[in-house]
């Protein structure tokens, strides 16, 4: 049964605000945040513990005025690591955390009845919060279309901060902030291309 909007209102406030108790209360509130205490994680990678601890460290690094649809994204990143943690060759993976986490943003955000085009953007977020693994690229010069399409993207600036907050909450050799530096200058320098395209466009 959806919470009331009041209700919904008071989870946000604790995400922001963050007075005595305030993770016991989200934890008690959704219980998907409470079984990732149970999910180990790599040390090498997240010396800071289980992903419960990691979680709730991302929602730490993030600013009390970030958007909505970042503070949702902190603390529903990993969700999916509870379905999708295993041993594998020795080592714990969490293969396809982030698809399964973004499926279960969704049903857990609806389930608070959070507005559909904030849960879409949630869900997003969590979908792609694994994107700098994958792109290893140096600069903006180095975009293929489809990376150059989710650089211009709106939401590509709250996916930054969403991996700025992951990579303090990582206690480990991933060297997260340094992807996010690294990013965070190739959207800079593609939005001034963008810029430049438009104001080539007015002079005409």
């Amino acid at each position: 049964m959806p919470l009331q909007p009041a209700a919904i209102e008071s989870l946000e406030r604790l995400l922001r605000q963050r007075p005595p108790g305030w993770w016991e209360r989200v934890c008690a509130a959704l219980p998907e945040i409470g079984a990732l205490y149970r999910v180990p994680q790599p040390p090498e990678y997240h010396a800071e513990g289980n992903v419960g601890v990691h979680t709730r460290l991302t929602v730490e690094a993030l600013p009390p005025d970030a958007p909505a649809e970042v503070l949702w994204a902190g603390l529903l990143h990993d969700v999916g690591k509870a379905a999708t943690t295993r041993m594998e060759g020795g080592k714990l993976v969490a293969h396809g955390h982030d698809r399964a986490g973004a499926a279960l943003a969704e049903g857990i955000l609806g389930r608070l009845d959070v507005a559909e085009e904030t849960r879409a953007v949630v869900a997003w977020l969590v979908r792609h919060h694994l994107f700098h693994f994958s792109w290893n690229l140096e600069g903006s010069a180095e975009l293929s279309p489809r990376q150059r399409r989710r650089v211009r993207d709106p939401r590509f600036p709250l996916l930054l901060e969403l991996l700025r907050a992951d990579s303090l909450a990582s206690h480990g050799g991933g060297g997260g902030l340094k992807a996010y530096e690294r990013y965070r200058k190739v959207w800079e320098d593609e939005m001034s291309r963008v810029s430049g395209e438009d104001g080539s466009c007015r002079k005409r």
